[in-house]
Formats: C-alpha cells, structure tokens, sequence
C-alpha cells in the first residue's frame, strides 16, 4: 500500500506462489464486474540470494501470500497476475524477476506472467513518463530495493470480460527485489477522488467508458482455505454478508491525505463475554489496506488486545500468545458506528508452525494505522469513491452469487440486506475440548504483568525526486514505522505485508 511520499518506506511485497494462479473467469452483469481475487503463496526464502534477516521475520515471511487477480494487457490479452491492494493508486507490472529475493521467488515471479507492448496490436501508446520508486529500511541494507516505471496506454480486462481502452499503467525497466505487479484501488493521494491526475486510474476508467454505473466496487477478501473471494466493481453480493450494511463516511489519514480510511467508533475482545476498551481521540483514523498482513495500531489501541490475549513482547517488534487461544471461542472486535466486525481468534492469532507459541496479528506503529488483512476478511467493505462512503458488514458465505448492481449518484449503493445468518459466518472458532470457554478478558488482563511501552521507528532519507513529477517532492528525512509480512499455516489467513512510497506523491504509499 502506499504511504504519502515524503520518502521511501519499506516495501517487503508478499512475492509468489508454487504456480501461477488461475483463477476463474470474471463475471460480467448489467452494471458490474465480477473478478475472482485469490491467495497466492510465498515460498521459503533461499538464503543464497538474501542476506538473513532476523530469524523471526524470516518465519513469518515463510509463511506469507497475498491477494491476488489476473488482468489481460492489449492485444490479443496477456495475462499477469498482480497484488490487489486498497493502499495504493498505481496499477504496474513486469518487475525484474532475476532480482527476486530468493530463487524460488525468482521462478514463481516469472510464473504470474508479463507484459510486452511489442506483442500487442492494439496499438499501445508509449513510453512516456519515468518514476524511480525505492524500496528498503534504510537502517538494513540488505532490505534495500527499487524499481523504475516507464508509463504505457493499451487495453485492458479482467478475465477477458469489459475491456478497459487506453488505460495508462506502469512498466518496469529495472527493479531490485520485487516480485510482482500491484493493482491499486485506492485514489492518488495528493489529487484525491475528483480528478483524473495524475492519470485515469482503472476505477476511474470504469466509470467513464459506461462498463460501471460509479466508481465503486466491493471487497470480499474471504479467508486462505476458500478457493477465491472477488473484487465486484459497480456491484455487491448479498449472498457473501449478514444483516445491513452500516455507512459511514470516508476520511483523510492521518497526514492529511487522500486514503480508504474510515473512523474506528470501538475496539474490544470477546473472550466468553464481551470487553469493549476505550479508544484514545488520536486512535480512530484508520485504513483499510488490502495489500497489508497485519493490522497495525497505536500502542494505546493495542494494549488492551494484547493484554487480554495474555501477549508477550519477542523483542523483535511482535507479540506472541499460545497456541491455544486460536481455538477458543473468542474474536477481536472492530466497530464502525452501529456495526461491529468479529475476527475469529483463529484468523487474529497467526500460526507460524511452531505449535507452542502464536503471532497475534497486531503490531504498534507510532503513524498511520492500518486495517490489514488480519482484520479485513472478517468484514465485507463497499468502497464508494464517488460519494467518499464505506459500507460494512460482517462477511459470511451463504450460497450462490446474489449480485446487485450499484447504481449512480447519491445513495447509489443500495440499501439492501445480506441473505447471510450468522451461523454462515467464516471460520467460526471452536474449543479443543468438550468444555465451554469461559475466561473473560479481565481475568487474562489479572494474569498478565503488563506489557512494556516500544516504540519501533524507521528513519527514511529521500535522495532523490523522479522525473515524472506530478506533485511536491523534496529531498529530506522522514520518521515512520516497518515491519515485516506474515502468514499462518491453512486454518489462517492472511495477506501480504509490504509498505511501499513512491517518491512522486506527497505522502507515503502501502502496498
């Protein structure tokens, strides 16, 4: 996801799969498009290519994956599997596979396919524009990697459904370390929903060339042992939540620039019957990132989870808790005014495969808070740029595609009610044993020592401004938060963890 760019922020991007995904075809209705988003695993690292990071962030990059969709570039289509992300504006592809950071990730980045504007005979427009986008924690060299774009206009579509004409996408023409290409849903983060700078991006598109009624589309991420979930542009499916949807509107992050973040109205744990915490006046603005793992909060947000879910600090920025408190019946719980989002213990806490000690999908960042995927594929989120609303509902899947066209204007998503129960609910936690879990939240926070304040800063320096400037850029020092992917095994889920900035935007970028 993308980070306003005042400089360059760490960009670990959950990088491949065994093979290349093949999805199902998009489904194309009156007013909307249907495309099927998937997980894509990560393998293991290979230490030959990489210099070895800290032993728990290598486990839990070993574990990563992301959400990802195939797109057709020009003609005749050439598919290539990108990373969806709601952090991020910019639709790329064709990273230099040979600097991926391991062998395996060198062959799987080849695998998702690539774009080549000489095969195309559409024809396409191009190269016109430069941007040098660098990725690293600059206080480890060996994260360090970096990728410049040359823009091109050609057709595209999903699945071979809507073809989108003259859409303006980035193409690599040296990277380092970067194994896929990123499809973003997010607005530019200087010019925001009403403009078409720094170019038509793909939602925009859409909405003009009459294949959606307005630019929106819903979310429906579902967890890493369902098949596929789907981005649906210009629709929603009631067959995929419970109850109605709650709306609520669309705000600035907390720099001032234009995000998918929302206002967080409660946050609370149920551990046999519920706790709802108190959150501080600076602990509500949050985004909601596709392109991220794990949720990032303030610490005085994340306390009171990690003090009921009885954590420990590993030293290393993450906090842990046994294993055992994934089978519990229990949720964390993120309210958006009337509704409020359970994510199941069993999603929350991350399983690295040690089977004693588990990562919970929280870490404290001193910046923008992030909604990962640890939080957002418990929630069905419909992302209205035209009228800068979310609506949300909890997810659940409850049969046959029921999709409902979203139409145009105010109010255009409509007021309709999911066909889901609650027992449709995803990954609904059960005990390991024949007893009820009873233990409240106050008796794990009784048994807990209190967890010790850290705070975990990256210093970045920009260097340098690209050639494709579209806004503000100066050289400088920026403060800001990194951390690294995660993954669990098959009975969690998760995305891929990666915080990206762009040198040409003015604010940092997620991907």
């Amino acid at each position: 996801m993308r980070w306003i760019t005042w400089g360059p922020a760490l960009a670990v991007l959950g990088s491949s799969c065994a093979e290349a995904a093949l999805f199902p075809r998009a489904v194309t209705g009156k007013g909307f498009l249907s495309v099927p988003v998937g997980t894509v695993n990560k393998p293991n690292k290979d230490k030959s290519k990489r210099a070895e990071a800290g032993t728990i962030l290598q486990q839990l990059e070993n574990k990563d994956f992301f959400y990802a969709a195939e797109i057709d570039f020009g003609t005749p289509p050439q598919t290539v599997l990108v990373l969806v992300d709601t952090g991020s504006n910019e639709l790329w592809v064709n990273p230099d596979c040979d600097t991926a950071p391991s062998l395996q990730q060198e062959a799987q980045c080849k695998s998702f396919g690539e774009y080549d504007p000489d095969k195309s005979t559409t024809p396409p427009i191009g190269p016109f524009g430069k941007e040098t986008i660098n990725y690293g924690d600059a206080s480890d060299p060996t994260t360090l990697t970096s990728a410049t774009i040359r823009y091109y206009t050609d057709t595209l579509s999903f699945g071979g459904a809507s073809n989108i004409t003259n859409q303006t996408f980035g193409i690599v023409t040296e990277s380092d370390g970067i194994s896929q290409g990123i499809l973003g849903l997010s607005p530019d983060l200087r010019a925001g929903f009403d403009s078409d700078e720094p170019y038509s991006l793909v939602l925009t598109s859409m909405a003009d060339q009459g294949l959606i009624a307005s630019r929106a589309f819903a979310l429906d991420l579902r967890h890493s042992d369902s098949e596929t979930g789907a981005v649906i542009y210009g629709g929603l499916d009631r067959s995929k939540f419970i109850g109605e949807l709650e709306k609520t509107p669309i705000i600035k992050g907390e720099g001032g620039e234009f995000r998918l973040a929302v206002t967080l109205t409660s946050l609370g744990v149920t551990i046999g019957q519920s706790e709802e915490f108190g959150l501080d006046e600076g602990d509500s603005n949050v985004m909601l990132d596709s392109g991220t793992t794990i949720t990032r909060m303030h610490y005085s947000a994340a306390y009171p989870i990690l003090e009921a879910l009885d954590a420990q600090d590993d030293g290393e920025g993450y906090y842990v808790t046994e294993c055992s408190y994934r089978e519990r019946s229990g949720s964390v719980d993120f309210g958006f005014g009337k509704k409020i989002i359970q994510v199941p213990f069993r999603d929350f806490i991350l399983d690295i495969g040690d089977g004693t000690w588990c990562y919970i999908g929280i870490v404290v960042t001193t910046d923008q808070q992030i909604l990962g995927d640890s939080v957002l594929r418990a929630g069905y989120f419909i992302f209205d740029w035209d009228n800068e609303e979310l609506h949300v509902a909890q997810a659940a899947n409850c049969g046959d595609d029921d999709i409902v066209a979203i139409g145009s204007g105010t109010d255009s998503v409509p007021s309709v009610t999911g066909n889901c129960k609650q027992s449709d609910a995803f990954a609904t936690a059960t005990n390991s044993g024949s007893e009820t879990e009873t233990e409240t939240a106050t008796q794990l926070a009784s048994r807990t020592a209190g967890l010790p304040t850290k705070a975990y800063t990256t210093t970045f320096t920009i260097t340098s401004c690209p050639e494709f400037e579209q806004g503000a850029c100066t050289t400088g020092v920026v403060t800001t938060q990194t951390f690294g992917p995660a993954r669990v095994t098959v009975t969690v889920t998760a995305g891929a963890d990666s915080s990206n900035t762009d040198d040409d935007s003015v604010g940092y970028n997620l991907v």
